[in-house]
């Protein structure tokens, strides 16, 4: 690994004029000539290799140069250019392969290149503004620097070159540690070697940075007008505005009156229980109602229940169980079900996963579809039935007045009911769908559309995926932009025709994952295939009804109004049309009415034939 500190204020535009840029100004021009005219890929590091624009995590070499490539042209507008404002900020870039794209000439480092660029096509690469380039080898993981040393992660290697290969010698003035940059000294000074911790409003000092929170909340976090004490000062805020809005500006602290609300609320945020005279001393009172249950007691009975009954937790995430504890993946229920049992038998607060448990956090799903009690081998079919049995016959210490945000459901495989309405599903993903809609009060509301989530996280997604305006991902092609390289990839293959799918058995390309699929049926007999017959179909899904409809013939889901059964949700929702459903397609000749498009476009067919009868 190499760093080049590449360091004329004057820059020189398309037309021959010169103008004025700040040295940060400088560095991103810089960083737009070297990324849009070399082979140099920049990249980030977060423990894993991650896209340079967008954060994506990409963890093979080739997958990267063509995700970077993807982003087009590299623009003053792009969020990753636009945090290079510091002569610190580190630009990480892979150099495994330094060749110039307007001449097609190979280098072996980024300074030859620069130089190249500046004498033989004249580009305005300006040498004088300090500019931190770290290059690494990202093709096979080898230092740069000692040749013999390769790494298997990225991670690795980028902490052999922090560790071994420093080019900044910064040291800590109390143990003597180098460091690379002055951010990171800073930061080592803050949590290694900081002695006091200083109250901003007070100017108090604290041993530790716990005593500093807590004389926050207990001196900084009360209501000026009627003493109520928050946990966070966010609280105290909102109460004020809200509780009074219709009272004297006055402060109960310092007893100073204000003209304006704004002014008073200023004044609150920095007038302090200090302020107050010993002869008006007041007693100050805690909001019961704004305290939340400790996380402690949350986490606790979620042990108690995991511990004391057969219920397995699980996540679902991208169409797969995933473990509760770990995190391997399953299709099968079954398979998830056993791998819990087998290697997490027992469950500790003080595991990994158990930390994730807050009072933000969504509910954590448990199967309960073989439901018994640990200590008496007693089977249950409801989930408070058995948290009853547990309290009255077994001491548990289960605290029912906390909400833990236990979910249970029972995973039967191709048969998941609802645990509202007990409705039957294929896909546990079309059950979550149908809870979240159905069965959850969601106050989240997208501005854009008007549809409603459970919480924010899942409203910040929908929008990211639906309403962004703008795209990381653009066509080279059209330049239409796309929020992510799948929809990019997507449209590639359906508008441009181009073959972005990798056949992984041999080295054919289609432009569609179906054409793919529908290719490894028939070339490499690779697909789904049914247990019965040995029909393959190119997802689990289409297999799936294939059984249910030819060989099972299950008929799960039942009209309510006349008992008629079907397979499916989607069939029995075209079946209401006939109970329900208005008729909206009628025929202009004798005005009857149809329920669907194709009856009346049968029946105008008996009309056009009666009309050609008639003339003949």
């Amino acid at each position: 690994m190499n760093t080049y500190y590449i360091e004329d204020n004057l820059f020189s535009d398309e037309k021959g004029t010169t103008k004025n840029l700040s040295p940060n100004a400088l560095r991103r021009q810089n960083l737009l000539i070297l990324f849009n005219n070399t082979t140099v890929i920049p990249f980030k590091c977060r423990g894993k290799c991650r896209c340079f624009y967008c954060g994506e995590e990409i963890p093979v070499y080739d997958d990267l140069k063509k995700h970077t490539k993807a982003h087009g042209p590299c623009t003053e507008l792009d969020r990753a250019i636009k945090l290079i404002k510091t002569d610190e900020a580190e630009v990480k870039v892979d150099v495994s392969e330094v060749i110039c794209e307007i001449c097609n000439t190979r280098y072996s480092n980024v300074d030859e290149i620069v130089t190249h660029l500046i004498d033989e096509h004249k580009l305005s690469y300006n040498r004088d503004v300090k500019l931190l380039i770290s290059t690494y080898r990202l093709k096979d993981l080898r230092c740069l620097l000692c040749e013999n040393q390769k790494f298997k992660l990225i991670s690795k290697l980028v902490a052999h070159v922090s560790n071994d290969h420093l080019n900044q010698n910064l040291s800590c003035d109390v143990c003597n540690q180098t460091f690379n940059k002055k951010g990171n000294l800073d930061a080592h000074m803050r949590f290694k070697h900081k002695s006091s911790y200083k109250c901003l409003k007070c100017c108090s000092n604290f041993n530790s940075y716990a005593a500093l929170q807590e004389h926050k909340l207990k001196s900084h976090a009360i209501c000026n007008i009627c003493f109520v004490q928050f946990s966070t000062q966010k609280r105290r805020l909102k109460h004020m505005k809200v509780e009074h809005a219709n009272e004297a500006l006055k402060c109960g602290f310092c007893l100073k009156s204000m003209r304006t609300r704004l002014g008073f609320l200023r004044h609150a945020a920095k007038c302090t229980v200090k302020s107050v005279n010993k002869s008006e001393q007041r007693t100050f009172i805690i909001d019961d109602e704004e305290r939340k249950p400790s996380v402690v007691l949350i986490r606790n009975n979620i042990a108690c229940i995991l511990n004391m009954s057969t219920a397995i937790p699980f996540k679902y995430f991208m169409s797969r169980f995933r473990c509760f504890y770990c995190t391997k993946n399953f299709s099968d229920c079954q398979e998830l079900r056993e791998h819990t049992v087998v290697e997490h038998p027992v469950c500790d607060v003080n595991f990994k996963c158990m930390r994730l448990r807050n009072r933000q956090e969504g509910s954590i799903k448990i199967d309960i579809s073989l439901l018994s009690c640990k200590m008496c081998f007693e089977n249950f079919s409801c989930f408070d039935t058995l948290l009853d049995h547990l309290v009255s016959e077994h001491k548990a210490s289960y605290d029912k007045n906390i909400d833990s945000n236990i979910q249970p459901f029972k995973l039967v495989k191709n048969n998941y009911p609802c645990p509202m309405c007990n409705q039957i599903y294929t896909h546990f993903s079309t059950l979550l769908k149908h809870v979240g809609q159905v069965h959850t009060d969601n106050k989240n509301i997208c501005m854009h559309c008007g549809k409603s989530f459970r919480n924010l996280p899942n409203l910040r997604v929908h929008i990211a995926n639906h309403h962004r305006t703008t795209g990381s991902y653009k066509c080279n092609r059209c330049h239409l932009e796309f929020s992510s390289n799948k929809y990019l990839q997507t449209h590639l293959g359906r508008i441009h025709g181009v073959k972005v799918f990798d056949c992984p058995e041999c080295n054919d390309k289609f432009s569609s994952n179906y054409a793919m699929q529908r290719h490894m049926i028939n070339m490499h007999s690779s697909g789904h295939k049914c247990p019965y017959c040995g029909k393959l179909f190119t997802s689990n899904c289409f297999m799936i009804d294939h059984v249910k409809r030819t060989h099972l013939k299950e008929k799960n889901v039942e009209c309510q109004v006349c008992s008629e059964r079907f397979f499916d949700m989607q069939r029995l929702k075209t079946h209401m049309v006939k109970h329900n459903g208005e008729r909206n397609f009628h025929c202009d000749v004798c005005g009857k009415q149809f329920l669907w498009k194709k009856n009346l476009r049968g029946h105008m067919a008996l009309h056009s034939k009666s009309i050609d009868v008639g003339e003949s």
